[in-house]
């Protein structure tokens, strides 16, 4: 599980209508990370806390 995937998967999100579309059409959290994995994305819930962290620094973004 990498923080890269998460950051990957984070930038598709933003990109991606679809993907978007099919990632919240998910019945529920298994079903969300079942897809996720299907689609080439591994990452911890910490990784994605991590990724977003590197993201909010790219562009200078304070957390909320």
């Amino acid at each position: 599980m990498t923080v890269a995937s998460a950051k990957a998967y984070i930038y598709r999100m933003r990109e991606d209508e679809t993907f978007r579309q099919t990632v919240n059409a998910c019945d529920d959290e298994d079903a969300n990370w079942a897809f996720l994995r299907q689609n080439g994305y591994a990452f911890s819930l910490q990784d994605f806390k991590a990724a977003q962290a590197e993201i909010y620094d790219e562009y200078g973004i304070t957390p909320l």
